[in-house]
Parts: structure tokens; C-alpha cells; sequence
């Protein structure tokens, strides 16, 4: 699945009532799109086109639209899952196109001379539980649980740079990669379309990678110690309470040890507090399932420059680096202990010139001195999403995994419903079957009148509680509800009764 996540930055008189994922509509133009982000200070809005050719233009009106959509149930044995539909629209905003201009993800990849490209790997494991929801924890299976330990795995692939000498910090919207020996083969169709398989290789040397898909109990719940906290600005469970900071059993030892507060426990924490350890996968070992997300961007929109030295020795307005080649005059330097900031005057050798010696007075020897990117855009990406088929090799210095389409891999399980001539899947009397619960009036949707009750061998009775419904076809033309039925007549597939 690949997703460029915008294609215009249009400015506008007046951005303030516009809301990221409504969609949008150019009255002059009939440009359509999605809505990715809105900066009221700039009135800049960033949108993502929809299934069309049209460009907004310069001094047209523009307006935005919220969808409403209705239906949709849960997945259940008897009742399978139906996705909600669009149902009603309405006019939330409206303004006024002052300028336009392409993504600058599109503009740097046609520039002449571009900055290095940037893959952004983020491992979810198990798979069931992505995409996460919005405050970044578990959705689907895995709601209510946090993470297991150690994931999502965040690391960052710097493509284009030939320089090796140099240390790299990999921020992007505030979220931190690894910069990490990795790589992946090119993306590409088939001739049916399909997207073709692709090799992830990733460095194992301090075995990393071995300690993830060697992990049989990787996922997983202590349910006789657990307490809930709060993670990503919502409650889950599975804490372990000794990194609850005001709970009883709070113990700073154990946090220094883990690394983190409110943090979930894993199988060696909970045999350490002689818990009870249940697995939610019977078997992790591989990764097998898990989810892969590449974001591909370009060096030049990550929130500081990737590339950075240490600092050796200050002289007044001067800064002594290990090495120079970072930089350049006019760039914005900060550290990853003091705050504040200083502009690069000028280069001498491996001495930065800066305008505040007053922040190079407060650097530490050691200190990274990072380059803050003012042309940021956490918008500016394209972002694929892989599922982990299998382990192809694993040794003491690479491991190599096989990965398939996360779209197309849903799409092999589709539909959720078996097409079966003589078993109907909703549930008796639910949203699906619409039979009246008193066994009488007019069915909704029909003109036809509800016959009673039946039995589960669709014998005729008397009282609600001998009410069962057989689930075949029978059963509803008994009742007079065969338009609901759900099941298949016209297939030659059969459940044996």
C-alpha cells in the first residue's frame, strides 16, 4: 500500500474553520481532495488530491465538507463485520485560494540535486494490533493492552550520503529512529498489478534481531500482578506497578533497570515477581504476522538534520567540533543538554563562528550539536506498509525478512462472509435480520407480515423463549423474512445438517 500524504500546500484568507481529514472542493475548478493539515498561523493548507485531474486555482473559492457516515457493525461468530457509509455531507468552512504550490515532497524529488532519502522503518508486532489508534496504542485485537515491550521498533535508513565519518540523529515529528544498517529492495507491480514481494535486510550484529524473533514470549499479559496506567494519554493494562511512580510498589531500581515508566510487563519481569505469564500468541518466534511501516522522505524535512558533530572546546564565539562538515553559515545549532540556540556566523576548519557565546558557554565536552531544520515538514512523505511473510535467513550479522502488501493481505482474506446456499450469518432478530421481536407487524423493508415463532427444527411454537431461529433459508421463509436472508442459494455450497 503506498500513500503520498499530501500534493498541495494551498494558502488561503482564512484557514482557521478548516479541519484536517475533511475533504475539500474548488468551486471555479471542481478540484477535490482530503484535507492533511492546517496551520491557522501560516493559513496554509495542505491537501491530498482525490480521484481527479483538476488543480485549485489561484483565487477561486474553496470549500470544505465534513462526511457523515452510518452503518457499520462489530465482528462477532454470527456476525460478520460491515463497514459504516458515507450517508450525509455539510459545509464546515469556506475561504478564499490566495496562492498554491506543490508538496515539497514532490518538489525536492524533481530538484536537480537532492538531499538524502530518508526510509523511516516502524515494526509493529503483532501485526492484528496496527494501525494503532490515535493516541498510538493498540487498535483491533490489541485494544485495551499496551505494547509489547520494546515495540513499535522505530529505526531510520539514510540513503544518498557517502560521507561515513559522521554521527546521525533521526527526528521526524517528534518521533525518534534508530539510524540503523538497513535496507530494502525496490517496490514494484507485476503485470497483474499486484505489489511484488520485497527484501527487508537488517544489521544483527549486536543481536537485536535475533533477540526479537528468538523471543517465544515476546506477547503476552502478567494477569495475576497487572495494574492499569496511563501510556500515550490513555489508560491500558498490563503495567507493572513497581514503574508506577504514586503506586505502593513503586520502585526507582526497577525503573532505572527497564528504562521507563508506566512500563508493560514482559515474561522475564513477571517470573522475576513469580506472576502468572499468558501468552497471546502461541508462538512469536520469527515475527511472522508482524507489520512493517516505510515512510520515505528526504533529509531535508526531518526536524533537525540528520548529520551532526560533537563539540570539543569553546573559545568565546568560537566552537571547536570534531568535525565541520555538517554545517553551514546560517544554520541554527542546539544541543542535547543545554536549551537555547546559536546561528552560524562562519566556518574555520573544525571552529564553528557563532552569534551567542553566551550558549557556547554552556556546552559540555561531548556535546552533539544538532542543526535545526526550519524547513521541517512532517507531512512530506510516502508511506508503504508491509506484512512479515517470513524469515528468509538469520545469522550473527544480517537478518533478511520477506514482505508482502499489507493492503493485498487483507484483501486475501475477503470477504469476511463464506458464500454458503443454506446458512445465514446475522444474528436472529438483530440489525441484519430486522425480524420484529414480538414475532408480529410488518417486516421493515417489506410489505409482508411476521408469521410467529419457530423452533430450531423450524416447528412452529408459541412463546419468545421457545423462539429459535435455524439459521437456513427455511427458517425465514417461515417467518416471512426471506429478503434477509444471508446466506448464498445460489451456490452449491453446503453446511451438512
Amino acid at each position: 500500500m503506498t500513500a503520498r500524504n499530501y500534493d498541495w500546500i494551498l494558502t488561503v484568507n482564512n484557514a482557521i474553520t478548516f479541519e484536517s481529514g475533511n475533504t475539500i472542493y474548488g468551486v471555479s475548478s471542481n478540484f477535490e481532495g482530503i484535507i492533511a493539515n492546517v496551520n491557522v498561523t501560516d493559513n496554509t493548507i495542505k491537501v491530498k488530491t482525490a480521484n481527479n485531474t483538476a488543480e485549485p486555482i489561484p483565487g477561486e473559492l474553496i470549500l470544505s465538507n465534513t462526511i457523515i457516515v452510518s452503518g457499520g457493525s462489530a465482528n462477532t461468530n454470527v456476525q460478520p463485520y460491515e463497514a459504516p457509509v458515507p450517508s450525509t455531507q455539510f459545509t464546515t468552512a469556506q475561504a478564499n485560494i490566495t496562492s498554491r504550490a506543490r508538496s515539497s515532497y514532490i518538489a525536492e524529488k524533481n530538484e536537480f540535486t537532492q538531499a538524502p532519502i530518508v526510509r523511516l522503518y516502524t515494526l509493529y508486532y503483532p501485526g492484528e494490533w496496527y494501525p494503532p489508534n490515535v493516541n498510538g496504542n493498540p487498535s483491533l485485537e490489541g485494544e485495551g493492552h499496551a505494547w509489547p515491550v520494546n515495540f513499535p521498533f522505530k529505526f531510520a535508513e539514510i540513503r544518498g550520503d557517502i560521507i561515513s565519518d559522521l554521527q546521525y540523529r533521526v527526528l521526524y515529528d517528534n518521533e525518534e529512529y534508530i539510524p540503523y544498517p538497513i535496507s530494502s529492495s525496490g517496490i514494484s507491480l507485476d503485470s497483474s498489478g499486484k505489489i511484488n514481494e520485497i527484501n527487508l535486510t537488517i544489521s544483527n550484529f549486536d543481536n537485536l534481531i535475533s533477540g526479537f524473533v528468538e523471543d517465544p514470549f515476546m506477547v503476552g499479559n502478567n494477569k495475576s500482578n497487572a495494574v492499569s496506567a496511563i501510556v500515550n494519554r490513555e489508560l491500558v493494562n498490563n503495567i507493572d506497578p513497581r514503574t508506577v511512580n504514586d503506586h505502593a510498589l513503586f520502585d526507582q531500581a526497577v525503573v532505572d533497570q527497564r528504562g521507563s515508566y508506566n512500563l508493560a510487563f514482559d515474561f522475564d519481569s513477571t517470573e522475576d515477581i513469580g506472576g502468572t505469564w499468558t501468552q497471546s500468541k502461541v508462538d512469536t518466534r520469527d515475527l511472522l504476522g508482524g507489520v512493517v511501516e516505510i515512510k520515505t522522505t528526504f533529509a531535508s524535512f526531518l526536524d533537525i538534520w540528520p548529520e551532526y558533530s560533537t563539540m570539543k572546546k569553546v573559545y568565546g564565539n568560537g566552537i571547536e567540533v570534531v568535525n565541520s562538515m555538517p554545517y553551514r553559515a546560517n544554520d541554527v545549532i542546539t544541543g542535547n543538554i543545554i536549551s537555547g540556540n546559536a546561528t552560524v556566523q562562519a566556518i574555520r576548519g573544525q571552529f564553528l563562528i557563532t552569534d551567542n557565546a553566551e550558549f557556547n558557554a554552556g556546552l559540555a565536552v561531548g556535546e552533539r550539536l544538532y542543526i535545526e531544520n526550519v524547513d521541517a515538514d512532517p507531512e512530506g512523505f510516502v508511506k508503504d506498509v508491509f506484512k512479515i511473510d517470513s524469515l528468509g535467513s538469520l545469522n550473527e550479522t544480517v537478518a533478511q525478512f520477506s514482505l508482502s502488501s499489507w493492503l493485498q493481505f487483507f484483501k486475501l482474506q475477503l470477504p469476511k462472509r463464506r458464500f454458503l446456499k443454506n446458512n445465514c450469518p446475522w444474528m436472529y432478530k438483530g440489525d441484519e435480520c430486522q425480524y420484529p421481536s414480538d414475532g408480529s407487524g410488518t417486516i421493515p423493508g417489506t410489505t409482508k407480515t411476521a408469521n410467529g415463532f419457530f423452533d430450531i427444527n423450524n416447528l412452529e411454537v408459541f412463546t419468545v423463549e421457545e423462539d429459535v431461529c435455524a439459521h437456513d433459508l427455511t427458517a425465514c421463509e417461515l417467518r416471512n423474512n426471506q429478503k434477509h436472508f444471508g446466506g448464498f442459494p445460489g451456490t452449491g455450497r453446503t453446511i451438512p445438517r
